[in-house]
């Protein structure tokens, strides 16, 4: 049984001249047939870094861990092309809800009888409970040692049987998104004796034993070498050797590429340079397309913020979102729109457009809740209809209402004649955010808000400071999942302090209706009425104005025609997961001896 057949969007077989520099051929120039063989080495680069051996842990919870553990490290279900969910029958013969309410939740896994580590050893029930156990939470785990305890933490009891092929896991309280648990498994005989947190600054095949198509074979500061894994049960994959090198930046990637030192690129940030000279390649293969990022300006939100409701309404209103993403976003894609949600990027299941025409509300007397609620009305399909360009009336009578005055082009001054000051960080890390960054401070400034800006390494970095108190705003990235019950960890407390167990609630958000929905949702398995909870906590957010959601950013792959197979999955992480169905092209050849493979 081969998967070569259905190569996701692949085309083995590929004319281009000889001649290889594009344009018209000419009548002396030969048309070469490249086509798909078994075998041989393919050069992968992307501009981060590993940062851990254990991706579960908030050292290893990173893209570019994630990414190359993506091909090593097995999960009873991966994100599939299209950004859903698909079940590995790699790992899993079966999973089944074998019971719902009133019983709880029980989940039976039953594993592939040939699903091994790379060094022999089985993968069981064991591997199962031992992840259980250390991302649970509670008294007996440290706060820091888990990227998140969603899902675990509802967990009552797992067991195996079978030989611990059979796996058994029990809720205490229902989780609607089981499906996302014992992602990226480790072998529990490794890690009981390395620890859960080992002190690694990068991957490690000590550690990071293969259940996957790929094993590491070296790891050097600046190269990660994948050779196919000896022990692997399923389909061998068609290529011998992928070998990640990671450059300084893109613009020496933009040189691997050039040159064909790489032939697979995924960089990190997107510049119209770059993209340029990718198009222009006339061997290279580029696609733009919508990542399951989104840039987010989160304002603090929390009791000892400064920022009250209606100033937070007055910022967002005097936000030109429309112009961030013509200047920023469009240039790289031009299907990019203003984002009209907090919980789902452009593209994915769920996200509806905002509508056409916009309406606010003028307050009267000082509230004490935001008056501008008609901007967050909620219309058919989902959609929050909020301005996406500034409402400068609108933002001075909110401001007046909070006790500030303007006489333009001066700044917001309260009372006693003082400017109101936004500490403003962005996420360093991000390119999107980066860039954005600057915009977004004049905008605010000719809007009346003085403005102080600073840069963070990372978006965790640029959360905390929010968290912590010591900024008022962060402009950092929201990547999302299938998952929807991310949003308990970006929104609540409920897992924890900020960066503590997976929480991402930097803004201090507190609304215990909002708390209850989402928790409601999260706990229903009918995935319809949980959409529907999670459409009223989105409009929350809006009302609350907790988040202004900028744009999806945009992500490129780019690849040589000389390699097929290769195709752009919705989530990066799964990128290399795919690296299985990649595959060497070479000039057809009647006298070639390598068999090739055969065409979808």
């Amino acid at each position: 049984m081969t998967h070569r057949g259905r190569w996701p969007g692949c085309v083995l077989a590929l004319a281009f001249l000889a001649a290889g520099c594009g344009g018209a051929a000419s009548s002396s120039q030969t048309t070469v047939t490249y086509v798909g063989v078994t075998g041989g080495s393919i050069s992968y680069g992307m501009t981060q870094r590993p940062t851990g051996c254990n991706p579960n842990t908030p050292g290893g919870d990173t893209p570019a861990t994630l990414q190359v553990l993506g091909a090593v490290l097995p999960s009873p279900y991966v994100v599939n092309m299209n950004g859903g969910v698909s079940p590995n029958p790699n790992l899993i013969v079966q999973a089944e809800l074998v019971s719902a309410a009133p019983a709880p939740e029980k989940i039976v896994y039953t594993l592939n009888p040939d699903a091994v580590w790379s060094d022999g050893v089985p993968i069981t029930a064991k591997d199962f409970i031992y992840a259980w156990q250390q991302q649970r939470g509670g008294l007996l785990s440290q706060p820091n040692t888990a990227a998140s305890i969603a899902g675990y933490r509802d967990i009552g009891s797992i067991t195996g049987s079978d030989k611990g092929r059979t796996v058994t896991v029990v809720f205490r309280t229902p989780f609607a998104d089981w499906q996302m648990l014992f992602a990226n498994l480790l072998p529990a005989h490794i890690m009981e004796k390395a620890g859960w947190d080992p002190a690694c600054s990068t991957v490690d095949p000590s550690i990071d034993l293969s259940g996957g198509p790929f094993r590491i074979t070296r790891v050097t500061p600046t190269a990660i070498v994948l050779g196919t894994n000896p022990r692997w049960w399923g389909t061998k994959p068609d290529v011998r050797t992928i070998t990640v090198h990671i450059a300084s930046g893109t613009q020496q990637l933009a040189q691997w590429v050039a040159s064909n030192f790489v032939q697979v690129a995924l960089p990190t940030a997107i510049t119209p340079t770059f993209l340029d000279q990718m198009t222009s390649l006339p061997s290279v293969e580029s696609n733009v397309q919508l990542s399951p990022t989104f840039l987010q300006l989160q304002m603090a939100s929390g009791a000892t913020s400064t920022l009250s409701a209606n100033v937070r309404f007055a910022i967002a209103l005097s936000v030109d979102r429309q112009a961030l993403v013509n200047q920023q976003a469009a240039w790289a894609l031009s299907s990019v729109e203003v984002a009209s949600s907090n919980i789902y990027a452009q593209g994915e299941s769920g996200y509806h457009a905002a509508p056409l025409t916009t309406t606010t509300t003028t307050p009267g007397a000082a509230p004490a809740t935001p008056t501008s609620t008609s901007t967050t009305a909620i219309v058919q399909g989902g959609s929050v209809n909020f301005p996406i360009t500034p409402d400068p009336t609108e933002v001075a009578d909110l401001m007046g209402v909070s006790g500030f005055a303007r006489t333009a082009p001066g700044d917001w001054l309260n009372v006693l004649g003082q400017p109101l000051t936004i500490r403003l960080v962005a996420d360093e890390g991000d390119s999107w955010a980066a860039a954005t960054a600057p915009q977004l401070q004049e905008q605010l400034e000719d809007a009346g808000f003085a403005v102080t800006l600073s840069l963070a390494p990372t978006a965790a970095a640029a959360g905390q400071a929010l968290a912590d108190g010591s900024a008022d705003a962060a402009l950092i990235p929201q990547t999302t999942s299938p998952f929807l019950s991310q949003t308990v960890a970006w929104y609540t407390d409920l897992l924890g302090p900020p960066g503590q167990n997976g929480s991402e609630n930097w803004t201090n958000y507190d609304n215990s209706t909002f708390n209850s929905t989402v928790v409601a949702a999260s706990q229903q398995l009918n995935p319809v009425t949980a959409a529907k909870g999670y459409v009223v906590a989105d409009t929350q957010l809006w009302s609350d104005v907790v988040a202004l959601p900028l744009f999806t950013e945009p992500s490129v792959l780019i690849w040589s025609r000389k390699v097929g197979g290769v195709s752009q999955p919705v989530s990066s992480n799964s990128l290399l997961w795919y690296a299985q169905y990649w595959a060497v092209r070479v000039p057809e050849s009647t006298s070639n001896t390598t068999p090739t493979l055969p065409n979808p």
